[in-house]
C-alpha cells in the first residue's frame, strides 16, 4: 500500500481502493482520462498495476480502443459509457451521469 503523509509526521496508509477512488475524482473534475490497466512480466510472471491519470486519450485512440472492445465481447471484454456534465454545485467534483 501506498502512503501519505499526514500534519504532525504521521502517515497513514491508504488501500488501492481509497487511491483509485481519489485519482477517478481528480481525473473527472479535470475532465481527463483514467486507465487502470496491468502487465505480467513474461519471465517472472510478476503483475505490475498501471494507474494513468491526464489527456491521455485522442478521438482516434479511443475509436479503435472501443473498436478493439466490440471485437472481443465473446471474450470478456466489456465497456460503459455514460452520457456526463460536471455538476456546478458546492462540491465540484461531482458529476452526473444520465
Amino acid at each position: 500500500m501506498a502512503q501519505k503523509v499526514q500534519e504532525g509526521g504521521k502517515k497513514e496508509k491508504k488501500s488501492i481502493f481509497e487511491l483509485l477512488q481519489d485519482m477517478l475524482a481528480s481525473a473527472l473534475a479535470n475532465q481527463d482520462d483514467f486507465i487502470v490497466t496491468y502487465e505480467t512480466n513474461p519471465d517472472t510472471g510478476r503483475r505490475v498495476l498501471h494507474v494513468l491519470r491526464g489527456k491521455l486519450i485522442t478521438p482516434c485512440m479511443l475509436g479503435t480502443l472501443k473498436n478493439r472492445v466490440e471485437l472481443q465481447q465473446e471474450e470478456g471484454s466489456t465497456i460503459m459509457t455514460r452520457h456526463w456534465k460536471r455538476y456546478k454545485g458546492p462540491n465540484s467534483c461531482q458529476t452526473v451521469m444520465k
